[in-house]
């Protein structure tokens, strides 16, 4: 998995410039697809993301990895489904 310093840089930029949560937090806990977009991805616990049903163009080659307890990814997700585990999705600001 391949993320180009370009994506981090234009994502951090953005969020410093809105507050987080601004726009709403969904709590997600189940294995449904939920529809974002979303800038960031905290776990609250383990959680495995399920690949085939996400929208994360931006990373290269990518298979369902796990994002560890406590753990926040920082990007522009326009869906997220869940294998097991259990997260916080922050909405973009619009």
């Amino acid at each position: 998995m391949s993320i180009s310093a370009n994506t981090l840089n234009d994502t951090h930029h953005h969020t410093n410039r809105q507050s987080f949560g601004a726009a709403g937090v969904i709590l997600i806990d189940d294995t449904n697809a939920h529809t974002g977009p979303f800038v960031a991805i905290q776990a609250l616990e383990d959680a495995a993301v399920d690949i085939s049903e996400c929208d994360m163009s931006f990373i290269e080659d990518v298979a369902d990895f796990t994002i560890p307890k406590g753990l926040t990814i920082y990007g522009e997700f326009t869906s997220i489904e869940l294998d097991s585990g259990k997260v916080l999705a922050y909405y973009k600001s619009r």
